[in-house]
């Protein structure tokens, strides 16, 4: 496969596009009073790194980054792929954006990045893999979700009078029944959670391609502040085939026209959290890149294109979304000045 290399060549294309531009300007000599109160560290940084047969470049831009943009079509990694539909893509999202706007405010909610870098692999001084990282990004990725190949991690939250509308019992399901009335009533006001990560429609982990996202097979709820019998009775029941007590647990990238990067206060209307260690990468093989929050451990990125959006050192996902989110879908958050809410 030649996707990686060639995203190397337009990367490094555009990187020398911009230090090769015109520029204008005069060196002026410090006083040594003025030179002494001047500290900060290098805006490109170089480290190279060795590990399982690979050897790493990685380019560290030490910056902080505010970005609204917009792009009719991503769209990586077009290849035939064994046990995949013909003419699909690893990463498929038409309208994708960062960032919002307020178009009655004129106001632009930028897609915040720290500390962001651009890695390559070689492998027998070929290269192999390039990978685009941020230490830190927060702020709304919005798309047409086609398909996706990656580890997103998203944990899911809510009341459990909410969850009790979503069990649709059958009349002689008893313990379906009876588990309605007790998250209904008994645990109405409890905050319930679960995790969910990129699904078949059976239920399975699905990193390639994967249209659906939820709740995998064995996953179960839990009620995070609540006492250990709480979590036991919950640990009796557990997501199968997309389902747990008659409720849908696996949904449709489709119906998420934006999801919140980091944790998002709704009330507010403000990211409180960002989220670490995310990255895209492309590779011709699968590739171990090392962990951003741990260096001692790697994230196993699949050959081809691969977008990591996994969960932070402290458990906390990458993506936090409500129950009523999962099930109804999100709409778009407005990504465009003007008349037009996308593709602009």
């Amino acid at each position: 496969m030649r996707a990686a290399p060639r995203l190397v060549e337009l990367v490094l294309a555009g990187l020398c596009a911009c230090w090769l531009a015109p520029a204008h300007a005069r060196l002026v000599e410090l006083e040594d009073g003025e030179l002494s109160e001047v500290t900060g560290q290098a805006f490109l940084n170089l480290t190279t790194d060795a590990y399982n047969g690979m050897n790493f470049t990685r380019l560290n831009f030490g910056m902080d980054v505010a970005t609204q943009l917009n792009i009719n079509k991503l769209q990586l990694g077009l290849y035939p792929r064994s046990g995949e539909a013909a003419g699909t893509a690893d990463i498929d999202i038409n309208n994708f954006a960062l960032g919002s706007v307020n178009d009655t405010t004129g106001q632009i909610n930028p897609f915040m990045i720290k500390n962001p870098f651009l890695e390559l692999a070689y492998k027998d001084n070929k290269v192999v893999g390039v990978r685009l990282g941020f230490a830190e990004a927060q702020g709304h990725l919005s798309g047409d979700i086609n398909q996706v190949t990656g580890n997103i991690a998203v944990d899911l939250y809510g009341k459990g009078s909410y969850l009790a509308t979503q069990m649709n019992c059958a009349w002689f399901d008893l313990i379906c029944a009876g588990a309605k009335g007790l998250v209904g009533s008994a645990y109405a006001n409890s905050d319930f959670s679960a995790q969910a990560q990129l699904v078949n429609n059976g239920g399975d982990s699905d990193p390639a391609r994967a249209t659906m996202i939820g709740m995998i097979d064995g996953q179960k709820l839990s009620i995070p502040a609540g006492s250990g019998f709480d979590n036991f009775l919950l640990s009796l029941f557990s997501s199968s085939n997309c389902e747990l007590l008659s409720t849908t647990t696996c949904f449709p990238l489709s119906n998420y026209g934006s999801f919140p990067v980091g944790k998002f206060d709704a009330t507010n209307q403000q990211f409180v959290q960002a989220a670490k260690g995310v990255f895209l990468s492309m590779q011709s093989q699968d590739m171990q890149w090392k962990d951003q929050q741990d260096a001692g451990k790697f994230i196993v990125a699949l050959a081809g294109a691969f977008m990591n959006l996994p969960r932070n050192a402290d458990g906390t996902a990458a993506i936090t979304t409500s129950f009523q989110e999962a099930f109804n879908g999100i709409p778009r958050v407005d990504t465009c000045l003007g008349p037009a809410g996308k593709g602009c």
